[in-house]
């Protein structure tokens, strides 16, 4: 199976078109990471819509998501020559996070805008509170043109970053939760890849993967049946 049968598989899935699912949260844990799923995204946007996209790289570097992009059938530098992307990484701050879709939403005025941001757990680290972290989730939900993808870091030692995994987990509208094997090592599976949607009060569905990173791209497995 190609990247692109996959994404193609992943898309079935996520289901990035449906106007409920403009938050979306990509969870990490342990070793785990979010710059796959995040690619994903970007590789929706650019294939199948005409929108653009802004990516606040708080954590890893443009040419890193370059090099997944290539791999996905798209090239970074020549959608931020059509005016469709732009990487933003000197943003240390929620009063950024702000600022950068305030003037998303106003250079684009007509139309949904995305947002990408890897990841947003880091601002921890720079001194950023757990409440205003929030706050800013807050404030993009109230904006309905805006879509935003945020990778968010999960450690079982570390409190707050559970917290603030359960909080943007909890308001995002689909989860897609990442995690190494239990088991260890495997020459099959890198991890597993769990999608949470909310589709009411009173339903939620999960979906289950395993999911095999190699040096060409991603595969996915579809576990037998469903996780409840």
């Amino acid at each position: 199976m190609s990247n692109v049968d996959v994404l193609e598989q992943l898309q079935l899935v996520l289901r990035p078109d449906m106007s409920d699912r403009r938050i979306v949260c990509v969870e990490e844990a342990d070793t785990a990471k979010a710059d796959m799923i995040l690619s994903f995204y970007m590789w929706y946007v650019f294939t199948k819509t005409d929108l653009p996209v802004c990516m606040v790289g708080i954590r890893d570097t443009y040419g890193h998501y370059q090099n997944i992009g290539l791999k996905f059938h798209y090239n970074l530098l020549s959608m931020s020559n059509q005016k469709r992307f732009v990487f933003v990484e000197s943003i240390m701050s929620i009063d950024g996070l702000v600022g950068c879709a305030q003037d998303l939403l106003k250079r684009y005025p007509t139309g949904s805008v995305y947002m990408v941001v890897d990841d947003i757990s880091s601002l921890l680290l720079l001194g950023e509170s757990l409440e205003d972290i929030v706050g800013f989730l807050m404030f993009s939900k109230h904006q309905p043109r805006l879509c935003l993808v945020i990778g968010c870091w999960k450690h079982k030692a570390d409190e707050s970053a559970k917290r603030l995994a359960s909080a943007v987990s909890h308001l995002a509208d689909i989860r897609v939760a990442l995690a190494p094997l239990v088991t260890g090592f495997s020459n099959t599976a890198t991890g597993t890849m769990r999608i949470t949607t909310h589709e009411s009060l009173f339903r939620i569905d999960d979906v289950s993967y395993l999911y095999k990173l190699a040096d060409n791209g991603l595969k996915l497995t579809l576990n037998s049946g469903s996780v409840r």
